[in-house]
């Protein structure tokens, strides 16, 4: 009987030979190395050898075909070359393509990344736990250039030897290291991108330098630094739609659904990324290996807002009411009196995460003894500032009834300066802090059995996380100051092409705040006589420490049968989680703030097993079986609470609780998988998955007031179980067979249903997971033949549940966003061996996204990004 992995080997003898390399090199990857749950690089990744060495999409596919079928859990990889072939800016961008992926979208790039609905995703970088603080655990993978990553395995279904937390999936970002290259290389590129709407260019660098030595008398070392540094100037319109408010006195007798104003922001800024890899490697012997690694990331946004909201006023035009045909809600009306709010701000975020690691592997026979030390920080940080003014419209008119909300104003003059006078000058700062430190132990024994690897280890990991000094709100209010009366402060709103590509009406021309103190608070808060000084720290209620230990022990066994064409793994993995929140609370009916301090602990114990049965020639069929856990996130177990005042709206007075009490999130899953190769690059693979959450988290907003002051206060509560079903298929070729120049053709899709239910408090009904389309899918035609490549990827996702708002009168709202496509193209041609030349484009279609409340009847929001066309030259030496 021919054993699952020596099947594929004959496909091979029908390759050529550079062919048959490539994938015996990406074939010889390690299945799950035992260092996995918190790895160092110290062992030598054949397949990430490949993807450096071999150029072209061809090989770049022959390497994840190899992964996802030599492994023995469900995994889809990205390699290099993809992550290159493609105008990913980063690491959510390359994630989209990849099947039971669906990504949020931020100033026109990838940022929440969610597997199979999920967006509990643990993350590791090059097998260690990595984060960005903030409120959840796991990392923001929009802050890694795509360019630093050498691989992406996306984990599907566990392994006891991986690292617990994601009950959606484990995302492994792969860096190179000095070894994966045969002896040294030198390879920079630098980029030049434009973007359509901000209308500006700017570039992007990168270089890596990698050298090994050999020693007489001991072994060899190899070391590798690699930088990247990207800017990006963008800009994003967004117009959106007051919450319907229920009206009697629009139509005599009837309860009409009408929107409370508008909302307009033309948002520009830059995205700047830096990420610095250094890597030093010893070979001291076949028997011993040991590394240090080092890796940051920075990850900064400068943003400049201006907007505008006119509001619904109590009076109307007589005669200017028109509902949508069969419903109660408005679509057109023209108001009178509309009270008007021009906010300008800088907004602008920080990500900066370190990573430092030290360890080694040590082989003596059968026997295998790895060790990994890693410590990691992350800070994170908000800082929002700028003027605020008001006014009043004579007539303010709204046409819902078009693809893009029309708004107009009339009878103010929005360009005048003395028809809007100051009310605040705001100013708000948030950080977050984390760290983790991980002592790692792992052994293994090689046996030619039944049970061909017998794995054990032990984790340690502290980790700390914290908002302190909380959130600093000190928004101070401004009166009797017109604008006229400091025309310095003022400008003509500079972006009047608001939505440039749609023919309705807007409010494009209006006076904005200027920006150019918004960044020096102090000077600004002057200018406007404002002594009051900026507090230090926020409210004690507000501000929170976690401190949480998790030590982990697993046991695995890799098995081979003997007289079946069957292999797979299975084990146990057991964490003991010891958690202290602390913070400080409010005593009912008093102003005394007492401080909270609540210690838990509890036991999880994971079984998992995976299954891969040769049923044919290259066709196997895999099955999966697991128990994975979550832990909430850091704001939703903190005691303390949040309040945020609206100087412009005191209806919308919101605030933020958590709830120390909350109980982990866990997950029973099971995943059937069939999995056809038929080339050395092509395959055709089907998984059923189904998972069993108990515990989700939600949030629940009522009433409550403070110092007789009232705001909507949110808190989280566990749900009842939830129940996610869905398909994942893909496909991928090059058509190899066709004659001459079309032989360079090939085609990657794949297509993902998923089915999900979970109950919702506030809507007291059952709806599917946020964020979670049930359908998506993507296409990517490829084109490679000599030095000529080129790729056209197409992402679409469906209607989601974004959001559900408690509106007065109405109750709650789901709010919907629609179907949208998405579309990324790039040309390269590769001059010699060293040089490349490529043209890349994203988001081509200029796509608009859009939003509703419950029915389309009702539009919530319409966003629209720059389309970004770029220029990359890229030398090896």
């Amino acid at each position: 009987m021919v054993h699952p992995r020596d099947r594929g080997a004959r496909a091979l003898a029908h390759q050529d030979t550079r062919t048959w390399l490539v994938l015996l090199l990406a074939s010889a990857a390690p299945e799950a190395p035992a260092q996995t749950n918190d790895a160092g690089g110290g062992a030598e990744d054949p397949a990430s050898i490949q993807t450096v060495v071999v150029h072209g999409q061809r090989a770049s596919l022959i390497s994840s075909a190899a992964i996802k079928r030599t492994r023995d859990e469900i995994v889809d990889a990205v390699v290099a070359d993809d992550l290159m072939k493609l105008p990913d800016l980063n690491v959510s961008d390359a994630l989209q393509r990849l099947p039971g992926v669906q990504i949020a979208r931020d100033r026109g790039e990838g940022s929440l990344v969610s597997i199979r609905g999920l967006t509990q995703v643990e993350s590791t970088l090059n097998g260690r736990e990595v984060f960005t603080a903030g409120t959840g655990r796991t990392l923001d993978f929009a802050d890694f250039p795509a360019e630093m990553i050498a691989r992406i395995d996306i984990v599907k279904s566990t392994s006891a030897d991986l690292l617990e937390g994601g009950i959606g999936g484990l995302v492994d970002l792969r860096t190179r290291g000095p070894f994966d290259f045969a002896d040294g290389a030198l390879i920079g590129s630098a980029r030049i991108i434009r973007g359509d709407l901000v209308d500006r260019t700017r570039g992007q660098y990168s270089i890596l330098a990698s050298k090994r030595w050999s020693m007489e008398k001991t072994g060899e070392i190899g070391a590798l630094i690699n930088v990247s540094w990207q800017e990006r100037a963008w800009r994003e319109d967004q117009k959106s739609t007051g919450n319907p408010v229920a009206r009697s006195d629009l139509v005599a007798g009837q309860i009409v659904a009408a929107p409370n104003g508008t909302s307009e922001t033309t948002s520009v800024g830059t995205r700047e990324r830096l990420a610095v890899t250094t890597s030093l490697h010893w070979r001291v012997s076949e028997l011993l290996e040991l590394y240090a690694e080092g890796n940051y990331t920075e990850f900064r946004t400068v943003q400049d807002s201006h907007q505008i909201n006119v509001l619904a006023s109590r009076t109307f035009v007589p005669g200017s009411v028109e509902l949508f045909p069969g419903t109660a809600d408005l679509a057109r009306i023209t108001w009178t009196g509309a009270p008007i709010s021009i906010l300008s701000f800088a907004r602008d975020t920080v990500d900066r995460t370190k990573q430092a690691a030290v360890g080694g592997t040590w082989t003596r026979g059968a026997f295998t003894l790895g060790t990994d030390v890693s410590y990691t920080e992350s800070f994170n940080h908000l800082f929002f500032s700028g003027p605020f003014f008001d006014g009043t419209a004579a007539s303010f008119t709204q046409d819902l009834a078009t693809r893009l909300p029309a708004t107009a104003v009339g009878g103010t003059d929005l360009l005048a300066p003395a028809n809007f006078r100051y009310n605040a000058i705001a100013y708000r700062t948030r950080p977050f802090d984390g760290s983790l430190a991980t002592a790692r132990l792992d052994a293994s024994y090689t046996a030619e059995r039944f049970f061909k690897t017998l794995s054990a280890g032990l984790r340690y990991p502290r980790r700390r996380a914290t908002n302190a000094p909380g959130l600093i709100f000190a928004d101070a209010p401004v009166a009797g100051v017109n604008a006229a009366d400091k025309p310095e402060f003022i400008q003509p709103n500079p972006y009047g092409n608001f939505f440039p590509h749609e023919t309705e009406p807007s409010l494009r021309h209006f006076v904005t705040g200027e920006l150019d103190l918004a960044r020096d608070a102090p000077a600004l808060r002057s200018a406007f006589n404002i002594t009051a000084p900026i507090p230090a720290a926020a409210s004690p209620l507000s501000i929170w420490h976690i401190d949480e230990e998790t030590p982990t022990g697993y046991v695995m066994a890799r098995f081979e049968a003997r007289r079946l064409p069957l292999d797979g793994n299975a084990g146990v993995r057991v964490v003991r989680t010891h958690e202290s929140v602390t913070g400080n609370q409010s005593v009912p009916g008093t102003s005394t703030v007492t401080p909270i301090d609540r210690r838990s602990t509890y036991t999880d114990v994971l079984p998992s097993a995976n299954l891969r049965y040769a049923i044919g020639h290259d066709l196997y069929l895999r099955a999966a079986a697991s128990r994975t856990v979550t832990r909430p996130n850091f704001d939703q177990l903190s005691p303390s609470l949040t309040l945020l005042r609206n100087s412009t709206n005191p209806a919308l007075n919101q605030g933020g609780a958590g709830n120390p009490d909350l109980r982990p999130i866990r997950s029973k899953n099971l995943d059937v998988a069939l999995e056809k190769y038929f080339a050395a690059s092509a395959m055709v693979h089907a998984t059923l998955f189904r998972k069993r959450v108990d515990g989700f988290v939600t949030t629940v907003s009522s009433p409550e007031t403070y110092d007789g002051v009232t705001y909507q206060v949110s808190r989280p509560q566990n749900n009842t179980p939830a129940d996610i079903t869905g398909i994942e298929a893909g496909y991928q070729q090059f058509y190899d067979s066709l004659p001459g120049w079309l032989s360079g053709f090939g085609l990657q899709a794949n297509f993902t249903y998923i089915d999900s239910e979970t109950p919702d408090s506030t809507l007291r009904e059952r709806v599917p997971l946020q964020n979670l389309s049930r359908r998506s899918l993507n296409v990517i035609a490829m084109y490679e033949r000599g030095p000529l490549s080129a790729r056209l990827a197409y992402n679409w996702r469906d209607r989601f549940l974004s959001g559900v708002t408690n509106v007065v009168g109405i109750g709650a709202l789901p709010i919907y966003t629609r179907a949208y496509p998405w579309l990324d193209a790039s040309v390269g041609y590769r001059f010699g061996e060293h040089v490349t030349f490529a043209v890349e484009g994203m988001n081509l279609l200029g796509t608009m996204r859009r939003a509703y409340y419950g029915v389309p009847t009702r539009p919530q929001s319409n966003w629209v990004n720059d389309a970004q066309i770029s220029a990359t030259v890229t030398v090896r030496l």
